[in-house]
């Protein structure tokens, strides 16, 4: 009897342990072999993963367990203790494997960049059959700054304001024909084209300041820029600018304080028929839009925008 309920009882656990097993493979639905080391108490937390040996919960994914088991220092990782030798040295050469993949990958992104070349017309080099839109000849060597580092060293402002002048423009002429300097630019604009169709990126966003200062920052660079990735997108760099935003929302301020401003409102409709309105002030120093409204389940009358803009009026002061 004692048997028979010893038996059931193992049953019983073996089941929970395997239905846990088919929850964490469905929830992260990947063969790392990592896997096998560690649980997810909380399928609805896929980054937060508890270890099989110490029970350590640790948070940013499978990577951070393998860091864990292999007790690689300075990782900013806690080491586990009670990992087993063999384990560790699996999860060693897990992360050696990903670290070479990773300098493969980016050797290969260097040479495909370093193939580059606008000064060679349609047709001429070798094309490789990858997805590109100029011809491609492998570079050895060169300059390690781009262009403009020859002529001059100006911010990317001042060379957007120069390009109004004749100043710059002279200095650039005596050195190469606008000839050739046309045919170099339409090599250089294909690729910018390249990625703005297949980012699906609207053309007329080539009318925004910020797009003739990229381009004055690219060149003034040179050869190798590497971008900003996905992560500096959305953390210093977006930081960054919010700061210049704010700042710049404080001269606005004090220009209503100064001179005084006008509260405007505009009102659209979209397909769906939600209504939006916008509010902006307007001032000497210029524009300021200030917040957008859902106003789909009210009437838009007289006294709804008065009292809207009314409260606009209160938040930024008489």
């Amino acid at each position: 009897m004692a048997d028979e309920h010893q038996s059931q009882m193992s049953t019983v656990g073996f089941s929970s342990s395997g239905s846990t097993a088919q929850r964490v493979a469905q929830a992260n639905d990947s063969t790392d072999p990592a896997w096998k080391y560690c649980t997810m108490p909380d399928v609805t937390k896929k980054n937060s993963l508890k270890c099989n040996f110490c029970g350590k919960l640790c948070h940013g994914g499978i990577t951070r367990i393998k860091y864990h088991l292999g007790n690689v220092p300075k990782s900013n990782v806690a080491k586990c203790t009670l990992v087993p030798s063999d384990v560790k040295e699996e999860m060693l050469q897990l992360l050696g494997q990903k670290t070479t993949v990773k300098q493969r990958k980016a050797k290969e992104k260097e040479e495909d960049r370093a193939v580059v070349d606008l000064s060679h017309s349609e047709g001429e080099g070798s094309d490789d059959g990858r997805n590109s839109v100029v011809a491609l000849k492998r570079v050895r060597g060169g300059s390690s700054g781009g262009p403009i580092e020859k002529y001059c060293k100006l911010t990317p402002e001042d060379v957007v304001a120069a390009k109004k002048g004749k100043g710059l423009a002279d200095k650039v002429q005596s050195k190469i024909s606008t000839e050739k300097r046309e045919e170099k630019r339409d090599r250089a604009c294909e690729y910018i084209c390249q990625f703005f169709y297949e980012a699906s990126i609207p053309h007329n966003a080539v009318t925004l300041p910020s797009f003739d200062l990229m381009l004055e920052a690219v060149g003034d660079f040179g050869r190798n820029l590497r971008g900003p990735s996905r992560y500096e997108m959305s953390g210093k760099f977006l930081q960054k600018r919010k700061k210049k935003v704010i700042e710049s929302f404080k001269a606005h301020r004090q220009s209503w304080e100064l001179n005084g401003c006008t509260v405007m409102t505009d009102a659209w409709t979209d397909k769906r028929g939600r209504g939006v309105m916008n509010l902006v002030v307007h001032s000497p120093y210029g524009v300021c839009f200030l917040d957008s409204v859902d106003c789909s389940a009210v009437r838009k009358d007289g006294k709804y925008i008065f009292e809207l803009v009314d409260k606009c009026i209160e938040d930024i002061g008489e």
